[in-house]
């Protein structure tokens, strides 16, 4: 835009707003009142607020790593937040400051809990520090109502720590105690499933038939053996006879010959041959020598293979056909005992396939029983693990070492409001009244088609001849000068007016 354009522009607007200046000084005088009215009734706003930090770092946390249960403190601006916007804690702030009498109905006691819970805000600064903040129309009461927050918080965030640590503690505790119970049972079912079934385990008895197997095989070796034993005696006893004739004498003469000669050279070898003893042995061993002669002769004229009997004249027991037949009955009475511990054996073995039967019946009962046992006490144990975890921190809760609130910044009570002040409406109104009728003015001029300026024309082709400009003759000017000390005193009574109304209304006349 051209710049005598826009002069002509503010020219032509000072000229309206002089043509109407009572209009605009009423417009004027209309718009600041109004806001001075509603500054006089904007309500003032106290902030306060203060901070607290959520510490759980302590000297405890790393000697009772995975040992004790402590609070975190990821996200406890939301904790906070739920804690203090709860109704129990502001239904306590609210019995502190104001009291439940102060309400008629339960309805008023929830409305205010309502708006109460809407001026309070928290906000999260840092790692651990949370900022609440409180607004209200007085600084005391902003004061007031957030200590009393900030204190039930602590009070209550403490109490319900040591109540959470405690009920899970009783808990735990209370199942433990059934755990030990549901132990204590299922040890007492096993010991009796296993005091009144003595048949043992699988192991055992695969040991045992193991055994009986290795024994009857053997047996039955030593019997066929003891058979075998017995036909060879059985022959060897049809080649003997039972009594012995002249052919036993002449051995028994051979043998005591024998004895005779080994005992006159043991004498040779201390004596002479005329030695009385060794004189009698030799008439001995002559005399033995004479009868084996005899015997010979007698066998020789008899015949060597005669059947001899009892009866016969010089007939003996043969001892060797003694010695098979006695050998024969003790292999006999070994085969008979032996058959009657077969039997004995098989019986065992069958008694033992019996009982293995009975094992494998019962050993899923005593599976289940082992497996209830089991899982039983590998739940107790971990029950009991968590029972002391919940002790130690329940411990840690009590002395203050869990996740403890303190406050960092207490609040303080407020000097002056926070947003639009008095001050500032006082202020703003004045200008805001001008600046409001300014442009009023402005925007009837920009839309007025009303051909204001030479320059115009000539965008619509027309030719211009003259201009003829304002001319203010005296008359005109004593108007003006007259209507501008009268505007002048209005206005000045309008300032008056202004400034009194808000002094009335800081000094609280109104």
């Amino acid at each position: 835009m051209d710049f005598t354009l826009l002069v002509n522009y503010i020219n032509v607007v000072f000229r309206e707003i002089w043509q109407r200046k009572f209009l605009c000084l009423f417009a004027f005088t209309f718009i600041s009142f109004a806001i001075l009215v509603v500054g006089i009734f904007w309500p003032s706003k106290f902030e306060i607020s203060a901070t607290i930090y959520a510490d759980n770092q302590n000297i405890l946390k790393p000697l009772l790593n995975n040992q004790a249960a402590q609070s975190s403190v990821q996200d406890q601006t939301k904790v906070v937040r739920d804690m203090m916007h709860s109704p129990r804690i502001l239904n306590k702030v609210i019995e502190q400051i104001f009291g439940l009498d102060s309400f008629e109905t339960a309805e008023e006691q929830g409305q205010f809990l309502n708006i109460l819970r809407s001026k309070i805000k928290i906000s999260r600064l840092g790692a651990g520090y949370i900022k609440i903040a409180y607004s209200d129309k007085t600084s005391m009461m902003s004061y007031r109502v957030i200590n009393s927050l900030v204190d039930t918080f602590l009070k209550s965030s403490s109490e319900e720590q040591k109540s959470e640590s405690r009920e899970a503690f009783l808990f735990i505790d209370n199942q433990v105690r059934q755990y030990k119970d549901q132990l204590v049972l299922a040890e007492e079912r096993l010991k009796e499933f296993r005091a009144y079934n003595f048949d043992g385990r699988d192991g055992d008895v695969d040991s045992s038939i193991s055994r009986l197997r290795s024994q009857l095989e053997e047996l039955k070796i030593s019997l066929d053996e003891g058979k075998i034993t017995v036909t060879s005696l059985k022959k060897q006893l049809l080649g003997e006879s039972e009594y012995s004739s002249q052919q036993f004498k002449k051995s028994v003469y051979s043998e005591r010959l024998n004895d005779l000669e080994t005992q006159k050279h043991a004498l040779l070898l201390s004596y002479t041959d005329d030695y009385p003893d060794v004189v009698s042995l030799t008439y001995q061993i002559e005399d033995v020598k004479k009868s084996i002669r005899d015997a010979a002769e007698k066998e020789k004229n008899s015949g060597s293979k005669a059947k001899v009997s009892a009866s016969d004249e010089g007939a003996v027991l043969n001892p060797l056909y003694q010695e098979l037949r006695s050998r024969l009955s003790t292999v006999y009475t070994d085969i008979k005992t032996k058959e009657k511990r077969l039997v004995a054996l098989k019986k065992l073995k069958d008694s033992e396939y019996e009982r293995r039967k009975r094992i494998a019946e019962r050993g899923a009962e005593e599976s289940e029983l082992t497996r209830d046992y089991k899982v039983t006490k590998r739940i107790y144990e971990d029950m009991l693990e968590r029972k002391e975890k919940a002790r130690l921190s329940m411990t840690l809760n009590i002395e203050g070492q869990g996740v403890t609130y303190r406050v960092q910044e207490p609040a303080l009570p407020p000097l002056n409001p926070t947003g639009l002040r008095f001050l500032h409406f006082v202020i703003l109104g004045p200008f805001l009244g001008l600046f409001t009728v300014i442009g009023l003015v402005v925007m009837y001029v920009l839309l007025d088609q009303r051909i204001r300026f030479s320059e115009k024309l000539q965008t619509l082709d027309v030719v211009t001849l003259a201009v003829i400009p304002h001319v203010k003759t005296p008359f005109s000017k004593r108007v003006i000068r007259a209507d501008m000390i009268i505007c002048l005193i209005v206005g000045s009574f309008v300032m008056a007016g202004y400034i009194g109304l808000a002094f009335a209304s800081k000094m609280g006349l109104l």
